[in-house]
């Protein structure tokens, strides 16, 4: 196989509701890829509860089972999953509870800092190594999408809850993601639907900055980018192809870690761009890790062909894609 391609193939990121490879992932995996998403569905995802078929049919042993046949395919993997406070915890029962959000504003530090380094060993114990969390946005008024989903409204507090999170999860030897960059305290709409936008200048939105500042100081391993459209840069550019913001990411907030798209194909990100347009824009912008959802799992192997061919015209520069295809094995290593 072309080696270009299979690195094409280690920046896709998948996601799966399914606890099992499909024949889609296996080739995916076979061919390069280094890392999947265990999602939840829409309505698992909206009320933040897993269905109870799925409470009774996942278990520790075919969490076990589905780490060990991608690591066995793939070699060292992320796989990744949300474990959020006030949204959605993917591994429901099958780690230690997270605190509730009215829980968390009373706790220390230490005793906050405790229950996720708990919650997170059981996780890593059943072979995930990247949580998607914790959410640093901060919601100011109108959020028909993240109101009642963050940390607080109060920034200094979502700092310290963000930082402390982190800071757990790395004492459990696994890895955090920070979200959404670089926040959205406003938002017109849902961005998987709609052509949601941020309609706030940088100079609002920068002191919003302050938890994924407080998150990456603590150590975080990644952060996932916004799929809304931002007014903060000229022209607005959505939030996960946005080469001004994700230099705003690397430079003021001295990011070195790995960078995660929201869902490419996400109404707000893709526009009426193509998905191999818009994954190759995001690698372009300095993106690492180009998460797809579901729907795009059949063509996968389109997407990775468009990445190459982007390499072979010089739209993309070749050592783009081995930067980002590194700083993946730095985080599933």
């Amino acid at each position: 196989m072309n080696p270009h391609l299979r690195l094409a193939y280690s920046t896709l990121f998948p996601v799966t509701t399914e606890l099992r490879l499909s024949p889609d992932l296996i080739e995916f995996l076979e061919n390069g890829g280094r890392a999947i998403l265990f999602g939840e569905d829409g309505m698992e995802y909206a009320t933040g509860i897993m269905h109870p078929d799925r409470i009774r049919d996942e278990t520790a042993e075919t969490w076990h089972a589905v780490a060990d046949q991608i690591r066995g395919i793939a070699g060292p993997a992320l796989i990744a999953l949300d474990a959020d406070i006030s949204a959605v915890h993917r591994l429901h029962r099958l780690t230690a509870a997270l605190p509730t959000l009215s829980d968390s504003v009373g706790m220390t530090d230490e005793a906050f800092t405790d229950k996720i380094r708990t919650m997170a060993q059981d996780a890593r114990r059943l072979g995930i190594n990247l949580l998607l969390s914790p959410t640093a946005d901060v919601v100011a008024r109108d959020n028909p999408w993240l109101a009642g989903r963050t940390l607080g409204d109060d920034i200094a507090e979502v700092s310290r809850l963000v930082a402390a999170y982190v800071r757990g999860a790395k004492q459990a030897g696994i890895g955090s993601t920070l979200k959404h960059f670089p926040g959205n305290p406003v938002i017109t709409g849902l961005p998987a639907t709609q052509e949601a936008r941020v309609p706030m200048t940088m100079d609002e939105l920068r002191p919003y900055l302050a938890p994924f500042k407080a998150g990456i100081e603590a150590g975080a391993d990644a952060v996932f980018l916004s799929p809304a459209i931002f007014d903060a840069v000229t022209p607005p550019q959505p939030g996960s192809i946005s080469p001004d913001l994700i230099r705003l990411l690397r430079e003021d907030l001295a990011f070195s870690g790995l960078v995660i798209t929201c869902d490419l194909d996400h109404r707000s990100t893709m526009g009426d761009r193509s998905l191999d347009q818009t994954v190759v824009d995001a690698l372009i912008a300095g993106a690492d890790l180009l998460l797809v959802s579901p729907a795009a799992m059949p063509h996968l192997g389109i997407l990775a062909q468009a990445i190459v061919k982007a390499v072979e015209d010089g739209r993309l520069p070749l050592e783009r894609l081995q930067s980002a295809s590194a700083a993946i094995n730095r985080v599933s290593s």
